[in-house]
């Protein structure tokens, strides 16, 4: 499993937390830039984070052999 945290974000990656932080308080409740409010951003970027660097490389692993499974059958099939 791939392991590790990035070192640095993405101008992406902030302009997407700023956008999560601006629907978290309109669909909490929150004031924007409330102790509250970054306490839930920090929150859901971290299971945000963890998913992506957990999930996302086994997933792109299998989605991989089974490509390359399919591809090496139509080879043989030829």
């Amino acid at each position: 499993m791939i392991s590790g945290t990035p070192t640095k974000r993405s101008v992406l990656v902030e302009r997407t937390l700023a956008k999560m932080a601006a629907r978290l308080a309109e669909a909490a409740g929150i004031e924007p830039g409330s102790p509250e409010l970054l306490a839930l951003l920090k929150l859901s970027t971290e299971v945000v984070e963890r998913i992506v660097w957990e999930v996302v490389p086994e997933l792109a692993e299998q989605i991989i052999r089974e490509n390359l499974q399919e591809l090496t059958s139509r080879r043989g099939a030829s």
